[in-house]
């Protein structure tokens, strides 16, 4: 008897671990990007990403090189699938984000910005991937620029501080 107690302790807590999702929390700075398609921008990727995860929303605070200093952009997105709808604070773009969950051990946010004078017409679609690797944060991150028609897509890897 003892030792079928001790046999499904251990397969609920089995199972509740292997349930829970990756933890990305933490200040992550950048070291590296690589182009995985077409032009390589040197700011296309955040210099600095801060990430805080709870059992049910991730903040995600992303430190970029802009053209009059660096721009700190923070979005709280919920683990239900439930798109955030914004407004850019400069350009008073509308911007829809959503973030979701690959299994346990991945989570894609998608950004749409739409154009100022016309809240219909996508400008901007990003879809960022965020993974860990070897205790890295690994960024894939795809834009596409609906203007112009340029697509491009990078893979940068940031260290936590």
């Amino acid at each position: 008897m003892k030792q079928l107690t001790i046999i499904l302790a251990a397969l609920i807590f089995g199972t509740a671990a292997f349930g829970q999702k990756t933890d990305f929390s933490g200040n992550w700075v950048f070291k590296e990007q690589a182009s995985v398609s077409g032009k390589l921008y040197s700011n296309g990727s955040p210099k600095a990403i801060k990430i805080t995860q709870t059992s049910t929303n991730t903040t995600l605070e992303k430190t970029s090189a802009g053209g009059s200093g660096d721009v700190t952009t923070s979005e709280t997105l919920g683990f239900d699938g439930t798109a955030l709808e914004t407004v850019t604070p400069t350009t008073k773009r509308k911007k829809i984000i959503t973030i979701t969950w690959s299994g346990n051990s991945s989570f894609t946010e998608i950004a749409s910005l739409y154009n100022a004078t016309d809240p219909t017409k996508l400008d901007f679609k990003t879809t960022d991937i965020y993974m860990m690797e070897n205790g890295a944060l690994v960024l894939d991150r795809k834009t596409e620029n609906f203007t112009n028609g340029e697509t491009w897509e990078s893979n940068a890897r940031y260290e936590k501080q």
